[in-house]
């Protein structure tokens, strides 16, 4: 055994097992590692413009990925640390495995109150705060066990659900000595194959698909987590089974295919909603059914009309929301891949269901009418109009961009408009952190570096994360920002108004004069090096953005977006407002 830096040690072993990129920021905390990362490795080392940005880019790397090795992010102490916190949980939420390095200050110090030490209650006890949006948080106490402690947690990373684990490294013990073991144990003790599905489960719920009349497959982002895309695809097309997605499942099957339904929930497709409340029988993989993907529990009958077959790779997101017929802990590949060949046994006939499947192409094409002005052109544009025109854009001449969508009003249109058909569609479709699409797409660009990246953001979330163009034009990725600018927080304004009958802290404005105002996003994106282009009409959209994506250079389209159109709903579903009443009687209709 060699005897080398702990730092070393650690970084020596998570190249070994295939770790190729580093999203840090420097830190007096950290120093050691992004030292080892930088001189001693040659994993790919990315200097971020924050600590938050960091997490995002690791987050849209690893979603990039489809289950490859994941990637490291380096973090300070202190508020450095802290300062990812809406990020990780973001990823925690959103099922995205990375490990963070954070620093901490030297042992020889705790307790003291020294610089930026959490010590209040006891010894540095930062990892305690992230404890509850992350998969595992721990801090190392001993050089010698240090390299066993990361590859746990690079294990606990990624195994069952994916997910963030924090391992908090103080200064001194980074710089400790410590021996290295062969590196090739280091891979045996992360490689862990999937659990899969229970026979008996899988033989009932082919069963219970046979007898069926009104089938369908509803999928989330285990799909994506599971790069199960083949074994999905083989599954309802064998046998006609009718598939609709959540906005975070987008992408994991062609929207432009006969059997796609779109997606279910708040801001779904009518005809998809329609379809998830008179199925007969639900078969849900990768998917918890929250308030958004269900209309607030309001689109299925589950279950009064509908029995459910759910399928997770996370047990405690069984049964969560709805009672299910039949649960099954499982991978979803390996139970998708069990099902098939449980359907063929029974013999289920594609053709039971080709009334169905007319049924639901009887409501698309009613849906499609009502919806038709949402994407028409005007000026100024729609979120409707861009999301239509720009997702059609790119599967037709960037069918493998990578595309990451924010929060807002996008979170309203990009459902039902942005019509998905690749599995490199990426949403913020949980936990709705402000900005993180351009630092993500970002990340998505380090893993995917011959595609385009693409992001769809609104003004406020860009102003959370514009600094990102600058770490994209020092590592020269050309990444699209396309802002959605209307000079106001417009899905808050239009609840608030709903509820309230008036708005507050959502408007850009001068006070003096009480006038409309905003940045000059062209002006922000050309000071952190990105080349920009104003849209003012709807028939420039187009054009831009394919100028954009062939310049090969980071890029922002700041689009003039009408303030005064109302958002897309198509369930405005009972939100309770007053903790004295019930749920119906208080109601506010998100």
């Amino acid at each position: 055994m060699t005897k080398v830096r702990c730092a070393t040690a650690i970084v020596k072993t998570l190249e070994a097992i295939g770790t190729d990129v580093v999203f840090g920021y420097n830190g007096h905390g950290n120093w050691a590692l992004l030292d080892s990362f930088e001189y001693e490795s040659n994993v790919k080392c990315v200097a971020t413009r924050g600590e938050h940005q960091a997490v995002h880019m690791a987050d849209g790397y690893y979603r990039a990925r489809h289950n490859k090795a994941i990637p490291i992010v380096s973090t300070s102490v202190g508020p450095g640390n802290m300062n990812i916190a809406s990020a990780l949980s973001n990823a925690f939420f959103e099922s995205s495995a990375m490990l963070v390095l954070a620093g901490g200050g030297s042992t020889h110090w705790l307790d003291r109150g020294g610089i930026e030490e959490y010590y209040r209650y006891a010894p540095d006890e930062w990892t305690q705060t992230v404890k509850a949006y992350t998969k595992k948080s721990v801090m190392i106490t001993r050089p010698d066990t240090a390299v066993d402690m990361v590859l746990r947690a690079y294990k606990t990373a990624v195994t069952g659900r994916p997910g963030p684990v924090v391992v908090q490294i103080p200064f001194d013990i980074q710089h400790s000595e410590t021996f290295m073991d062969d590196l090739g144990r280091a891979r045996k003790m992360v490689e862990i194959c999937p659990p899969g599905p229970d026979a008996a489960g899988i033989r009932e719920a082919a069963k219970l698909i046979a007898r069926a009349e009104r089938p369908m497959v509803f999928v989330s982002s285990g799909i994506h987590n599971s790069a199960a895309f083949a074994e999905l695809a083989a599954l309802v097309e064998s046998f006609g089974l009718p598939i609709a997605t959540t906005t975070m499942g987008k992408g994991a099957y062609p929207e432009n295919k006969p059997l796609s339904v779109g997606v279910v929930g708040r801001s779904g497709a009518g005809h998809a909603n329609q379809a998830a409340g008179q199925c007969d029988v639900l078969v849900a993989i990768g998917t918890h059914f929250s308030d958004v993907d269900t209309g607030g529990w309001t689109v299925f009958n589950i279950p009064e009309k509908t029995k459910l077959i759910h399928i997770d790779i996370d047990e405690s997101e069984i049964a969560r929301n709805y009672p299910t017929e039949i649960g099954l802990h499982s991978d979803p590949k390996l139970a998708i891949l069990e099902l098939i060949e449980a359907m063929k046994s029974v013999g289920v006939d594609p053709a039971r269901f080709a009334p169905w499947r007319a049924q639901i192409d009887k409501m698309r094409a009613e849906w499609t009418k009502t919806v038709a002005d949402l994407i028409a052109a005007s000026a100024p544009l729609s979120y409707g109009y861009v999301c239509d025109q720009v997702s059609g854009l790119i599967n037709e001449s960037y069918p493998e961009a990578s595309v990451c969508v924010d929060t807002g009003h996008l979170l309203s249109f990009s459902p039902p408009f942005f019509k998905t058909l690749r599995p490199s569609f990426h949403h913020c479709g949980f936990f709705h952190c402000m900005g993180c699409s351009l630092p993500a797409v970002l990340g998505a660009k380090f893993a995917r570096p011959d595609q385009p990246a693409i992001a769809l953001i609104g003004d406020g979330s860009f102003l959370f994360s514009n600094a990102t163009l600058a770490t994209a034009y020092e590592y020269d990725q050309p990444v699209v920002s396309i802002i959605m600018n209307n000079r106001s927080l417009l899905i808050e304004r239009e609840l608030m108004e709903k509820k309230y009958g008036r708005s507050a802290f959502v408007d850009y404005k001068r006070m003096k004069n009480n006038t409309p105002w905003g940045p000059d996003y062209s002006q922000i994106g050309r000071a952190m090096g990105a080349q920009s282009v104003r849209v003012e009409n709807p028939e420039d959209l187009v054009p831009a953005v394919r100028k954009a994506v062939d310049s090969g250079e980071p890029y922002v389209v700041d689009v003039d977006i009408d303030p005064t159109k109302a958002g897309y709903r198509n369930v405005w579903y009972p939100y309770p407002s007053d903790f004295w009443k019930s749920r119906y009687e208080s109601a506010t209709h998100f």
